[in-house]
């Protein structure tokens, strides 16, 4: 339901459909968007503007409170989630016969997700957060994309950076495709040949989307880096401090978060409020200034 209401009240968690007169910010005039950093929503109420269009089917009210019902988000998330999983599935596949994708073939995902991601962000990450042996890299790749985009939209990076992040989320566990299930999914501590194993799936990655024509610099990056760490201590290159680019630190938050936050059949999953305390106190994994920001994004969209 779209409704006009004052600049003034203006609050985070709204969807803005319109800013009705004077509004020069170029970011966030582009296009309609969820507000969920408290400098956005202080801009517009100073900004002197007549009226906001907020739509409280996808946002708060001026009362606080959604104006939708959760289960419809919740029904519209699993869709969003299955449709997903069988895109990337299918892409997958092709990689291991051999044949080329690109950008094109996983697009559906990311549109999808994105859309999902300004709608109702927790619903989104609480759906896939219930990971089965058969999905696990598919969904965990799914939610990654997901925390991508909603981080860097809230780091105020520009739309087609944030489109890109995405498909690096989507995409940079594609070399876990030549790793036997049975190690993936082995609840037990890895044998020393099993760690290096793992361990060489983010070199495999890169040299298969490598092959792949047009693929960005951006995902080649994430796919390769995302399990670096800024004291230099990470894998495959030990690569440290300036050394990482940005989209490589927001990778490997994500990618973590992702995967401590995760349902599986031999582990309980952690909150939010756990893993971060976790993420903070593992001293040397992270950029510690990113990582402020990444948990002040998950308030901002309300996950748990």
């Amino acid at each position: 339901m779209l409704k006009r209401i004052d600049a003034s009240q203006v609050r985070i968690g709204m969807f803005v459909e319109a800013v009705e007169g004077l509004w020069q910010d170029p970011l966030l005039s582009k296009r309609r968007f969820s507000l969920r950093r408290e400098v956005d929503a202080a801009k517009i109420r100073k900004c002197g503007t007549a009226s906001v269009v907020i739509n409280t089917s996808k946002g708060l009210d001026t009362n606080g409170l959604p104006g939708r019902d959760i289960e419809i988000d919740i029904q519209a998330a699993r869709e969003t989630v299955q449709k997903s999983v069988q895109v990337l599935d299918e892409a997958f596949a092709r990689l291991r016969n051999g044949d080329a994708i690109s950008v094109a073939h996983v697009a559906p995902v990311i549109s999808s997700v994105s859309k999902s991601m300004e709608e109702n962000p927790s619903v989104f990450l609480n759906v896939t957060r219930l990971k089965s042996k058969d999905e696990v890299t598919f969904l965990h790749s799914i939610s990654v994309s997901a925390l991508m985009i909603l981080f860097s939209r809230h780091l105020g990076l520009d739309e087609q950076t944030v489109q890109l992040l995405g498909t690096a989320g989507l995409l940079h566990d594609v070399g876990k495709l030549e790793i036997p299930l049975e190690v993936l999914n082995k609840a037990g501590p890895l044998e020393k040949d099993e760690i290096t194993l793992i361990r060489g799936h983010p070199e495999k990655g890169h040299a298969f989307l490598s092959r792949q024509e047009g693929m960005s610099e951006i995902v080649l990056d994430v796919c390769l880096n995302h399990h670096e760490r800024i004291d230099g201590k990470g894998y495959p290159h030990r690569l440290s401090g300036r050394e990482l680019s940005l989209h490589a630190r927001i990778a490997t938050i994500c990618d973590v978060y992702d995967a401590i936050t995760s349902v599986r059949s031999y582990k309980a999953a952690w909150n939010a409020s756990e893993a971060l305390k976790w993420m903070f106190g593992n001293e040397g994994h992270f950029d510690r200034r990113l990582l402020k920001k990444f948990a002040l994004c998950l308030s901002v969209a309300s996950v748990t």
